[in-house]
């Protein structure tokens, strides 16, 4: 069965989940110095390397309207690191449009009655989940 890990990509934190067939589950959020994405992919690739993977689903950060931001700008620049420093090519990667997941991640965190700070530490992988959820559920 494919193994897919996910990742919701931010400027301090990626969200990392993983998944060998038809769920989701939440991994690890990777923290690292603001915008320091080299630091970012060196610690991605040790977690890529470990569990290994056919495809990486990353969330796609869209405005609500449609257009394309300052955010997906940086989403694009970590995938360009990632896949230089992987040597990969567009087939291994797949984007997969994030709208609202990090709102959702939150009112989830929030319903479960999370403290504050759990919700902090666990919001960025419960986010990548649902990224890679969106796409499983696309795919099968």
């Amino acid at each position: 069965m494919a193994k897919y890990i996910g990742l919701d990509i931010g400027s301090k934190t990626i969200g990392v989940a993983t998944s060998e067939g038809f769920l989701a589950n939440p991994y690890k959020t990777i923290r690292f110095e603001e915008n320091n994405f080299v630091e970012a992919i060196n610690l991605l690739k040790e977690i890529l390397d470990q569990e290994g993977y056919e495809k990486i689903i990353y969330g796609y950060p869209i405005n609500m309207d449609g257009s394309i931001g300052h955010r997906v700008e940086m989403v694009e620049l970590v995938i360009n690191l990632l896949k230089e420093k992987l040597n990969l090519n567009d087939e291994k990667l797949v984007k997969v449009d994030e709208r609202l997941t990090t709102r959702m991640a939150k009112a989830i965190l929030i319903e479960a009655n999370m403290s504050r700070k759990k919700q902090k530490v666990n919001k960025d992988q419960l986010a990548a989940r649902l990224i890679l959820e969106t796409f499983l559920q696309n795919n099968n």
